[in-house]
């Protein structure tokens, strides 16, 4: 049975704060998931976060006389180890911020070897400048929440042997960073059409993955249930074959870390000809999530990215409940696939080139290989002529013109 620990959250609101209710919100759900019980939020309104303790002394000895009995103490923000070490000298308990949280969740979920190296590599660059006589008190931090992954001996060796040990994990994730990129430049030359699915976590990639590919991922309700990319061939009712990779979820205030360690995986979005962009419909904060989301797709350099929108849970919720500039469509995993792959063909129709070409009966093969590879959407045969008329959207017309053997 997993232990239960008590724990407060504490906030600063201040003036580029976007919607901080909902950040605390979000932060109690990531807490509760790694067995932290929230005994209470405190959020303090400033112009800025105080650089010695985040929030005023003051406020933090009023939160000081309200408990007990806590075991930490969780910060909205990611904080310096001054702060942290600050924080702890008023309140006498263990103190984690977002990043660490969110870092010890990943750990949970990572199960393969790219996915646990990512982690680790996260963790291990969040702790370098936080070691001991730099910040946090590691004993305070002992085996517990916050220090899954490098584990508790690794933590106490000293820096240069955790510097050593980012090196080789950055090299062993370089080695799988080229078999993908090799997979990837492999596609890239055979000009085939790629989806990914992107959203913020939890938001049901897995689900849309499974129903378009009739695959078998698993669909846990649970953040950040999908680290690892997983891509799989995506078939058309008219013969086209695509690929669709299912990614990481995003998060609000994502740590710089794990974006380092996991760009490798975030790059086989950013080499796609589509983005699908899966938002809970069903959300009380879609238009954070949409935000978070959009920011990401910036700092990302994926903006430019063809999207399509899915509102996805609309068996929870059928009504719009956020307009976006994108094409955008309302689904869910129990619909058919035929109908959740019509939503995809007008991302097709509105960013491919048209073409139109006349088949003969002699190049039936050459037919066969345009459905496969371009998206018809009309073919008539005229028996007269013997002669098949062929429209449809191609990624490159070299695609048309190599089957055919036209001259380029």
């Amino acid at each position: 049975m997993n232990t239960q620990y008590n724990g407060v959250i504490v906030a600063v609101n201040t003036d580029d704060t976007h919607d901080i209710k909902s950040e605390v919100a979000e932060l109690k759900v990531l807490a509760e998931s790694i067995n932290i019980k929230i005994l209470g939020t405190h959020i303090q309104n400033r112009h800025e976060i105080d650089k010695r303790y985040y929030v005023g002394s003051g406020f933090l000895e009023e939160i000081s006389e309200m408990y007990e009995d806590l075991d930490y103490v969780i910060v909205n923000d990611e904080i310096k180890a001054s702060q942290n070490r600050n924080i702890e000298s008023v309140l006498d308990t263990s103190v984690l911020d977002r990043t660490q949280i969110i870092l010890d969740i990943f750990s949970l979920r990572a199960d393969t070897k790219a996915g646990q190296l990512q982690v680790e590599l996260a963790q291990l660059e969040y702790l370098v400048p936080r070691l001991r006589g730099q910040g946090i008190n590691l004993s305070r931090l002992g085996g517990g929440i916050g220090t899954r992954g490098p584990g508790e001996t690794k933590l106490e060796t000293d820096r240069r042997h955790i510097n050593r040990r980012i090196k080789e994990i950055k090299n062993e994730l370089k080695t799988i960073e080229n078999t993908r990129k090799n997979y990837r430049e492999n596609r890239n030359r055979k000009k085939v059409t790629k989806f990914s699915l992107i959203g913020y976590t939890n938001a049901g990639k897995s689900a849309m993955f499974n129903a378009l590919t009739e695959a078998n991922t698993k669909e846990l309700n649970q953040l950040f249930a999908t680290l690892d990319p997983k891509t799989r061939k995506l078939e058309f009712q008219n013969g086209f074959n695509a690929i669709i990779t299912d990614t990481v979820g995003f998060i609000q205030k994502l740590p710089t870390t794990l974006v380092e360690s996991f760009k490798s995986t975030l790059e086989e979005a950013a080499d796609s000809d589509f983005l699908i962009h899966v938002i809970d419909n069903h959300s009380d904060h879609i238009d954070e999530h949409y935000r978070t989301v959009q920011e990401l797709l910036k700092e990302l350099d994926m903006f430019h990215i063809p999207t399509i929108v899915l509102f996805n849970k609309s068996d929870l919720n059928n009504e719009l409940n956020y307009i976006t500039n994108e094409t955008y469509f309302l689904v869910n995993k129990f619909m058919e696939k035929e109908e959740l792959l019509n939503n995809l063909k007008e991302g097709i129709k509105d960013n491919y080139e048209f073409y139109t070409r006349n088949i003969t009966m002699n190049e039936i093969n050459e037919l066969y290989e345009l459905k496969q590879d371009t998206y018809v959407t009309n073919l008539t045969f005229n028996e007269d002529d013997e002669i098949y008329t062929v429209e449809g959207y191609t990624k490159d017309i070299s695609i048309i013109q190599e089957i055919l053997k036209e001259k380029q």
